[in-house]
């Protein structure tokens, strides 16, 4: 069963060696994890499959909406855990103002799991990402 709620510090290292392995060369660091638990305007989630946590997700709003990661764990790849991190994020947002994302180009299941939340791409970034450069593709709902 999967289980989302918000990310405390109780999963604060699972969800750091997460990323550190998802994303090798993220800048995010358990520094950046921990203010976004603790600022008015991030909303930090784990999933959490059979209460260990799988996957994770953060949303910004200020002004619009931006989701600004979205992980899960390699072995739990495909079960909809993206999906559902997705949906709760965007059932935090204010849905009366636009909500955003960026991911890389070559992330195909992520931009298709964007796309059936609703999103479209507007833009692109060139050579956003490094290690390897690529383009940062936009999104927008």
């Amino acid at each position: 069963m999967i289980e989302i709620v918000e990310l405390r510090d109780e999963y604060l290292d699972a969800v750091v060696e997460m990323d550190e392995k998802i994303f090798p060369h993220s800048p995010w660091g358990r520094d950046s994890f921990h203010n976004n638990m603790i600022n008015t305007y991030d909303f930090p989630v784990v999933a959490l499959k059979d209460g260990v946590p799988a996957g994770y997700g953060i949303l910004r709003q200020i002004d619009a909406g931006e989701i600004l990661l979205i992980g899960v764990r390699e072995e739990e790849r495909g079960q909809g855990i993206g999906e559902k991190i997705c949906r709760e994020l965007l059932s935090i947002a204010n849905r009366g103002e636009n909500i955003f994302l960026e991911v890389r180009e070559s992330n195909t299941p992520a931009r298709k799991m964007y796309e059936k939340a609703g999103f479209s791409e507007i833009a692109r970034r060139r050579g956003y990402y490094k290690n390897p450069t690529e383009d940062a593709v936009i999104m927008m709902i």
